[in-house]
């Protein structure tokens, strides 16, 4: 399941199959509230704020996700986490950012390499004609059968639409080299 998918379900209030999925990223989240001086505990209430910070977030029209859910949800509890240790005075402010700053730049570069791409990616779209964006937005990001797509927009067939997002591909393709 996508993260689109998970956001849809969110909005939908399905939360028991989105919040099933998301739960995933849970160790990932442990991990950094254990190394952090937390318990087990503590991780669970964490990571519990950060799934409602995000239910919160979907419900508005203008939430856009910039990066992965489970990055998302880690990034939310690392900052929950932060206010927490700051508010129980365990940690200063500037500890906690250059601790993290020094365990975590692999992680943060990856990130904003990711956002680049993902912004590259936008603009191509953007170069492509409606018919193609929906296409590809139906496949990609709503993850659409063939035959689904092509019933959607009217094709007599799965290889009909097959070949017509091969060709919108392809034209996302040639805006990268112009």
């Amino acid at each position: 399941m996508n993260d689109q998918k998970l956001i849809e379900l969110l909005r939908e209030d399905k939360t028991d199959k989105a919040f099933y999925k998301l739960y995933s990223g849970y160790p990932k989240v442990e991990k950094l509230i254990l190394a952090k001086g937390g318990t087990k505990n503590d991780a669970q209430d964490v990571f519990q704020e950060a799934l409602i910070v995000l239910y919160k977030k979907v419900k508005y029209k203008d939430f856009k996700l910039t990066s992965k859910l489970s990055t998302y949800l880690y990034s939310v509890s690392r900052f929950l986490w932060k206010d927490e240790l700051i508010k129980s005075n365990r940690m200063k402010s500037a500890d906690f950012e250059l601790d993290f700053l020094e365990n975590e730049l692999d992680e943060l570069e990856q990130i904003k390499a990711n956002e680049i791409k993902l912004k590259q990616v936008e603009k191509i779209l953007t170069t492509i004609s409606k018919k193609c964006q929906e296409i590809l937005q139906m496949f990609y990001y709503k993850s659409f059968s063939m035959k689904e797509i092509a019933k959607e927009m009217g094709y007599t067939s799965e290889r009909i639409a097959r070949t017509q997002k091969y060709k919108c591909m392809e034209k996302a393709k040639n805006q990268i080299t112009l």
